[in-house]
């Protein structure tokens, strides 16, 4: 091999049929470790041994029970593997065991592996060459179909050799698991050793990992640090994807941690209890399975309990397969295209197998099937193009990045980039930079439904000039992502369909329609203003003179619309003038000032035609527009009084 590769290769089949005895002869270690496995003369637990191949690399095997009373631990066993030796008695033929172990690797997507026909001293050779033909017979459709099959005898060591060399050209063969992405491992084995404490062990399922890296432990979401790292006993510094590693983890005791739970990089999963999947029934099993029917789920690792709601029929046959989601009693950290196996509540069989399609916080409800499987079904048949297209409405408030929608689908990132790339070119997708993807058809959607909430909020109110930027995203959708509506409202003032002020947003040419009450009552209240000359008068002045003819919230709003359109002056205690008359108010005090020096609040009757008591309020808004500045008792110009005129 051009590179080294790390592979671990399952050795699975029925109990008594040599798993064990195989794997001494090719690695010298007996993996029965256990005293009870000592004493009953089989497997409980999986065990693991090295094996050096010829060409120098080094390979696990993983000896699984072959007992039925043990499938959890043979499940867990071979959850890892990527290649596996079919061991089969040649004097016992297929047993129940090998066609579980069979269905275990097949829907664990083992790549690759062979048949040893094991004990082939005690048979002849004719039924050697029957027991050949049954093997085949029940290959047929599995990854092992058309692979060698090799007799092999511990009492003469036939065919050891051969089974050395056939490891190694399927070696060849198979792909290791993926070192890019984030690190994740399932834990197979615990221990705990004086001085150093908790050791999980397990095979590395992606990424890679070195010492003093931190990791989360999941479910439980602790993190801890990994003080070391071991490969096959040996101390390292790194290990990647498809290493059987053992990591010595900080401050996690015996206690809090378990078979089945998972190490990953902190952050990158979360726990499910809800699991949309595509689940496939063995072609053997023998009954057929029932809608909310609770079931047995294997996931590396980690077993639960899962009540299984179909969501396209009622009950699955042998041979079918459909789309289901389980809920689980215990949550399990799971990417998308995870592997699963299932077996009944009271029986140790499998009945079948799938892969998750996606973890979700719904349930799944009958009368909402179309909207999920319309997402599901383009992740069934590993469409990528539809399930990006399909994801994105999923998600109408906020952008999302490729990096999510691959760990969300499992599909390879650089696939989702094409389809990405592709769906840019035709505007059905945005970019946002920083932030991500948008759907084009929610922001188009979006988009016009902006203009049309701004003009409802002008309608809904006619005086207003403007609509503020929050009103509108409060009322266009509150959970909007900021980066999405900013660049709406920018395109919207960029063509002219709005326009931005410093009261707010405004719509070109809109003019909101006063009713004609409104109508009646601008009128009405300008009249007044110039009957009033220079009295000031307030909202309740008018309402009451007018016997309350018009609602009095509806004067406020005209004498605000009125002092907007410059057409009033609004004094202190929310008081009005005509802007004429101001304008001849302003010229008579300057006058004054001008020819006598100053004013005095005697000169009120000459100049207003009434006195100090209504003179006040105009007198404190010329002071504060800076045309009179009071000194004592008298006024004197201001800074805007002394400007002189152009």
């Amino acid at each position: 091999m051009s590179m080294e590769k790390f592979i671990s290769v399952g050795i699975a089949g029925h109990v008594d049929h040599g798993k064990t005895t195989l794997v001494r002869y090719l690695t010298g270690i007996d993996t029965d470790r256990l005293k009870e496995e000592k004493q009953r003369g089989m497997s409980i637990e999986p065990g693991v041994a090295p094996l050096i191949l010829p060409s120098g690399n080094r390979i696990a095997l993983v000896d699984v029970p072959g007992h039925s009373d043990f499938l959890k631990n043979t499940i867990r066993g071979l959850s890892s593997v990527d290649m596996a030796v079919l061991v089969v008695a040649a004097n016992d033929g297929i047993m129940p065991q090998t066609k579980d172990h069979l269905a275990i690797l097949n829907f664990l997507r083992a790549k690759g592996g062979f048949i040893v026909l094991s004990k082939a001293d005690v048979v002849d050779r004719e039924t050697l060459e029957l027991a050949e033909l049954e093997i085949r017979a029940i290959l047929d459709g599995s990854f092992l179909e058309g692979k060698q099959v090799i007799p092999f005898s511990s009492v003469d060591r036939r065919g050891l050799d051969q089974v050395r060399l056939a490891i190694e050209n399927e070696v060849n063969h198979v792909h290791s698991k993926s070192v890019h992405g984030p690190f994740r491992l399932w834990i197979d084995q615990l221990r705990s050793f004086p001085g150093f404490g908790t050791v999980a062990s397990g095979t590395v399922f992606s990424g890679s990992i070195r010492q003093d890296d931190r990791v989360e432990l999941l479910p439980p979401g602790k993190e801890s640090k990994v003080r070391f790292i071991e490969v096959h006993h040996q101390r390292v510094e790194q290990a990647v994807a498809g290493q059987r590693v053992g990591l010595n983890l900080q401050n996690i005791s015996l206690q809090e941690i378990s078979l089945g739970m998972a190490l990953t990089a902190p952050g990158v999963l979360h726990p499910s209890g809800l699991l949309n999947s595509e689940l496939s029934l063995l072609s053997t099993a023998r009954r057929s399975i029932e809608n909310r029917e609770r079931v047995k789920l294997y996931i590396g690792t980690f077993c639960t309990t899962a009540l299984l709601v179909m969501m396209q029929k009622e009950r699955l046959h042998a041979g079918e397969n459909g789309l289901v989601q389980f809920r689980l009693e215990k949550q399990v950290p799971v990417f998308p295209k995870d592997a699963f196996v299932i077996t009944p509540m009271n029986q140790q069989c499998i009945l079948g197998g799938g892969q998750i399609l996606e973890t979700t916080k719904e349930k799944f409800r009958a009368r909402k099937a179309m909207k999920a499987l319309s997402y599901l079904q383009p992740l069934q048949r590993q469409d990528v193009n539809s399930s990006v297209s399909q994801y994105f409405p999923k998600f109408p408030n906020r952008p999302v990045s490729v990096e999510e929608i691959a760990l969300a689908t499992g599909f390879p990132m650089e696939s989702i980039r094409r389809v990405i790339a592709s769906k840019m070119q035709n505007r059905e997708l945005i970019f946002l930079e920083g932030r991500g993807y948008y759907d084009g058809a929610c922001y188009e959607s979006a988009k016009n439904l902006l203009v049309t909430v701004t003009r409802n909020i002008l309608s809904g109110d006619t005086f207003r000039l403007a609509a503020g930027s929050e009103e509108i995203r409060f009322q266009l959708d509150p959970n909007i992502d900021s980066g999405v509506f900013d660049r709406i409202l920018g395109e919207l003032c960029t063509e002219g369909k709005l326009i931005k002020t410093e009261l707010g947003y405004c719509i070109p040419s809109f003019v909101a329609r006063h009713a004609l009450q409104r109508e009646q009552l601008i009128e009405k209240v300008v009249e007044f203003a110039r009957e009033q000359g220079y009295v000031t008068f307030s909202a309740g002045t008018f309402w009451e003179i007018h016997e309350s003819s018009f609602a009095y919230r509806e004067v406020e709003k005209v004498l605000d619309y009125l002092h907007a359109q410059k057409k009033l002056v609004r004094v202190n205690n929310d008081r009005f003038l005509a802007i004429e008359f101001m304008q001849e108010i302003k010229e008579k005090v300057t006058k004054l000032i001008l020819e006598r020096g100053n004013m005095a609040l005697g000169d009120c009757q000459e100049i207003f035609g009434f006195g100090r008591t209504r003179a006040v309020p105009i007198l404190d808004y010329l002071d504060s527009i800076g045309l009179t500045c009071r000194v004592g008792n008298i006024r004197i110009l201001g800074p805007s009084g002394l400007k002189p005129k152009s």
